[in-house]
């Protein structure tokens, strides 16, 4: 049965129709994108750059940009496999309800591995794009990415709105962002970055 339209009652074109599902769908995802770029990748990175300030992970830096770009990715698949593990083992676990299990794999397997991708990328990103497969790989990843945030801006910024907005939920959030920019670990951060 087609379902009506909610604003004129008529029911909505089968074109329409997937349109509208095809977002319920991507929503996840664009939620998860925003996470990803607030929170995770801009910290992640600033953790990473304090880290690389450390003598034998700067010694360990230099030697990967010095090897081949084949080695570099393969180098780079490694810890990206093991990720991927990492999350098929955690959700086994969750499965078989063992919650603890699960969420200690998930933070030192798949967060381990995910970080070491992070930083071999950040440390020979033009090597690994020198590499045809892995730049063209890294290219459709990157036009898919895109194209989700294309398609979902406008509930990302209805989302942005409510988390920024003078709600309270805005306001729980601003004060626990105060709270961790007061913090010794966000001081560490702003140090590395500048």
């Amino acid at each position: 049965m087609i379902q009506p339209s909610p604003k004129s009652g008529r029911p909505l074109p089968p074109r329409r129709r997937r349109g509208l599902f095809a977002d319920i769908l991507l929503l996840p995802l664009a939620l998860l994108l925003e996470l990803w770029s607030w929170v995770i990748w801009r910290y992640t990175l600033a953790a990473l750059n304090a880290l690389s300030q450390m003598p034998p992970i700067a010694r360990l830096r230099l030697w990967l940009q010095g090897l081949p770009p084949l080695v570099v990715a393969f180098l780079f698949l490694i810890p990206e496999a093991i990720d991927h593990l990492g999350g098929f083992w955690a959700t086994m676990l969750l499965v078989q309800h063992r919650v603890l299990a699960a969420t200690l794999v998930a933070l030192f397997v798949k967060g381990t591995a995910a970080l070491v991708v992070i930083w071999i990328y950040q440390a020979c990103e033009p090597s690994l794009m020198s590499v045809a497969w892995f730049a063209w790989t890294h290219d459709r990843v990157i036009a898919f990415k895109d194209w989700v945030l294309r398609r979902t801006e406008p509930v990302r910024k209805r989302l942005r709105a409510v988390l920024v907005g003078k709600g309270r939920l805005a306001r729980r959030l601003a004060a626990w962002r105060s709270w961790l920019g007061r913090s010794r670990l966000a001081r560490l951060f702003r140090r590395s970055t500048v």
